[in-house]
């Protein structure tokens, strides 16, 4: 058996808050779980290297897998996170029923970004008592011949293969969807990148925190670089990310704003900042 050249691919794990996003990384990565919730901030990045047969070749490839917010509000830093993902998780949790309805929403605002990648679809806590039975999964998955798997992070059942699965799609061909289009989604779900900021408009100071973390990765031009940076000035302004103030969030620019300063020019800085406040002006 040959081996070959090791690739670096980006993996996306996605889904409503609270189905268990991180736990699964955690538990694929350092073989650990921790009964306790925290939210993610916007996102975070873990890299795992890992050996996979393809073709009597031992391929070697380091994994970056994205553990990407769940809150729907956060639907500008998500979608411009999926950019450059080779395949996708889009995990759904037995024991809330509702987080099946959004599975549809989650796929398309993943593919208006990154196009028709692999997804595989986790069914997590398993392990517990489930409002969602495997044939309502089946029938719904049916549809678009995504593969799934029931995990539980807590006992590590089905994680390991269900990663192992979807890196061998990344690298494989790849047939797209069984049913060649995406239905239309409604609702308002998925928001368009740009919003449309007339005079006299208000917005919500969760809406501006996802507009200014969006426009921070856009001007370090590396999200997973900007997200750790915002996570830090976060922490440091002692600002709740999931219930940002008005105080908060201008103590939070200030700091953004000072720690890019050795990266991008002064002049765009001066403007980035006034783009900043002006929306932090906007909230109702």
């Amino acid at each position: 058996m040959t081996e070959a050249k090791e690739m670096v691919k980006k993996m996306c794990v996605i889904g409503e808050g609270a189905v268990g996003k991180t736990s699964l990384i955690r538990r694929f990565v350092y073989n650990k779980y921790e009964d306790r919730y925290v939210a993610t901030i916007g996102t975070k990045t873990t890299a795992k290297p890992m050996q996979i047969n393809i073709d009597e070749k031992v391929v070697g490839m380091k994994l970056q897998i994205w553990d990407i917010q769940g809150l729907r509000c956060f639907s500008k830093l998500q979608m411009k996170t999926y950019k450059g993902a080779n395949g996708a998780f889009i995990v759904i949790d037995i024991t809330r029923k509702e987080t099946i309805f959004s599975f549809e929403a989650w796929l398309l605002s993943l593919y208006k970004v990154a196009g028709e990648i692999p997804v595989v679809v986790l069914a997590n806590k398993n392990d517990l008592e489930a409002e969602l039975s495997e044939d309502e999964i089946m029938a719904l998955l049916r549809i678009y011949g995504f593969p799934y798997f029931l995990t539980s992070a807590k006992t590590g059942d089905n994680v390991s293969i269900a990663f192992e699965t979807l890196s061998k799609m990344m690298v494989t061909p790849w047939s797209g969807l069984k049913m060649g289009h995406l239905p239309e989604i409604t609702g308002g779900f998925v928001k368009g990148m740009e919003v449309e900021l007339t005079p006299g408009r208000r917005l919500s100071a969760l809406e501006v925190e996802d507009i200014i973390m969006a426009r921070y990765c856009d001007l370090l031009e590396d999200p997973d670089i900007a997200m750790s940076m915002i996570r830090a000035q976060f922490k440091k302004a002692d600002v709740n990310f999931a219930f940002p103030t008005v105080e908060g969030l201008s103590k939070v620019v200030d700091l953004l704003i000072d720690a890019a300063s050795n990266q991008i020019e002064a002049s765009r800085l001066t403007k980035e900042k006034k783009a900043y406040t002006s929306l932090i002006r906007m909230i109702a």
